[in-house]
């Protein structure tokens, strides 16, 4: 179902301070969206709502955290005061803490659930009404551990499994009363975004995305993409779409996989004391931009979900097939040298 161009729509965006959150803001403002930011970081807003209006857009920035359902509710009654209505919600926000399932505290894992599962389905029910309204779309950026659990990740991979289940439900019911309203799972591969120098870490070494890691702007482009095309699942990157075809085909291959490779995948190796300041309950001052310390390292472009969401239905059907063959072939790999 086709929605509006960007140019003509009112975008919310969630932790759109930093990161992912806001390269989809400015990129939504240079193509017109009128754009109202959220995030704990006041120095991030104010330099995502600058970006937005050298554009040439408007942009409103509205400080919340979106744990809080009151602060979800507040945040969508201001969008609608200043603009009208909402015809996307992009909803972004999220933390994580890098440690083994078992040494997780008890409040460090009901925040991540609290931040990640909680702020989304609070914003799903805030914006819901006035989606309806607009017949606008949601767009859940998730993630490829939505499928797949990796070590040191039980926090995150719970929650982001989680949502998927949530809104697969959710939009079944909104199909069954014809409501007009879309629901766009975004599943990112690795993304270069200044969390990792700013998540929760109890491993005392600095964490790093797994490789292959993509610029901010590759998955902004494709989320921006599902606010004018819904995409049921849009998995970014080659990274994401190997890990959901590996998962599909043998997920005990990837826990081989990731025994070995799992914990040096994903930090640097450098150490970093525990401790260390970091935004899991409180945000951390400063304006840290979309890009975090892996420019050198990271695509600016991500062909396999450009194919898809550019050729027409045979053309994409030969597409993803590609990562089937390519997991396959890394299968037989695999089990012929175990």
């Amino acid at each position: 179902m086709r929605k509006k161009p960007l140019s003509q729509q009112v975008l919310v965006v969630t932790g759109a301070s930093s990161g992912l959150g806001r390269a989809i803001a400015r990129l939504a403002g240079e193509r017109g969206a009128k754009v109202v930011v959220a995030a704990r970081n006041a120095d991030g807003l104010a330099g995502a709502v600058r970006e937005i209006e050298a554009a040439g857009s408007q942009a409103l920035a509205v400080e919340v955290d979106v744990a809080r359902q009151e602060d979800v509710e507040r945040l969508v009654a201001a969008a609608v005061e200043r603009f009208g209505r909402i015809d996307t919600f992009v909803a972004n926000a999220a933390v994580t803490v890098y440690t083994e399932a078992h040494r997780l505290e008890p409040e460090e894992l009901r925040r991540v659930m609290d931040v990640n599962f909680y702020g989304q389905v609070y914003a799903y029910w805030a914006a819901l009404a006035h989606l309806r309204a607009s017949r606008g779309t949601f767009v859940s950026i998730s993630s490829a551990l939505a499928y797949r659990g990796i070590p040191l990740q039980a926090a995150y991979c719970a929650s982001k499994a989680a949502l998927r289940n949530f809104f697969e439900s959710a939009r079944v019911e909104l199909g069954r009363e014809r409501a007009g309203v879309a629901i766009s799972l975004v599943l990112p591969g690795a993304i270069n975004t200044p969390q990792f120098d700013r998540d929760r870490q109890k491993t005392g070494l600095q964490p790093q995305p797994v490789a292959p890691i993509y610029q901010p702007e590759v998955v902004a482009e494709a989320t921006l993409r599902c606010c004018e095309r819904p995409v049921r699942e849009l998995a970014v990157s080659w990274g994401a779409q190997k890990l959901l075809w590996g998962q599909k085909l043998s997920p005990r291959v990837g826990d081989l996989v990731l025994a070995r490779t799992g914990w040096s995948g994903q930090t640097t190796g450098e150490p970093k004391p525990l401790g260390s300041p970091d935004i899991l309950f409180e945000t951390l001052p400063g304006d840290p931009g979309a890009h975090g310390r892996f420019d050198e390292l990271s695509r600016r472009s991500a062909v396999l979900t450009s194919a898809r969401l550019r050729l027409r239905k045979g053309g994409s059907i030969a597409v993803l097939t590609a990562p089937l063959v390519a997991a396959a072939i890394g299968y037989h790999r695999v089990t012929r040298r175990g």
